[in-house]
């Protein structure tokens, strides 16, 4: 028995199928590079006429179109009325925030201003002699340290 290697018809026609798929493909392929080989100036002129058209007049117009949109939709009554009571309570909440900064900041400048006063203050000679022999001691009105106190 010599077996001999036997297609059915529809191996036969999905093989021809694949075949005729395939040369259709490169049929198109040709006839479409036959045609931009052809037109090809004129295919560059349109590309580049529709995009200098494109930026010139249809961007601007698609923008300010939606321009109007949103500002209808920005002054749109109903939204209005939703948004308002959120953007006040926000508004207060940072008006509040931004209150607090600016009172740590001012603490903080006087404080800087306080050390920055002391520590381009000139000291007398006798200041200095104190200083020098008694330890500094402390002024008038100063808050007194407890430890120094209790200890003489």
């Amino acid at each position: 028995m010599i077996m001999a290697t036997m297609t059915t018809p529809i191996e036969r026609n999905n093989s021809n199928l694949v075949v005729d798929i395939v040369s259709a493909i490169s049929t198109h392929a040709v006839l479409i590079l036959k045609f931009v080989h052809k037109n090809a100036w004129t295919i560059v002129f349109l590309i580049a006429g529709g995009y200098f058209c494109f930026n010139q007049f249809i961007q601007p117009l698609l923008h300010k179109y939606r321009t109007e949109q949103s500002y209808k939709e920005a002054t749109n009554p109903d939204r209005v009325a939703v948004l308002t009571p959120d953007m006040k309570r926000i508004r207060a909440k940072q008006q509040e925030t931004m209150r607090q900064k600016a009172i740590e900041a001012e603490i903080e400048r006087k404080k800087q201003l306080a050390s920055e006063r002391e520590r381009k203050r000139v000291k007398s000679p006798e200041e200095e002699r104190w200083e020098s022999k008694c330890g500094g001691g402390n002024r008038l009105g100063a808050e007194v340290n407890d430890d120094h106190a209790k200890s003489h």
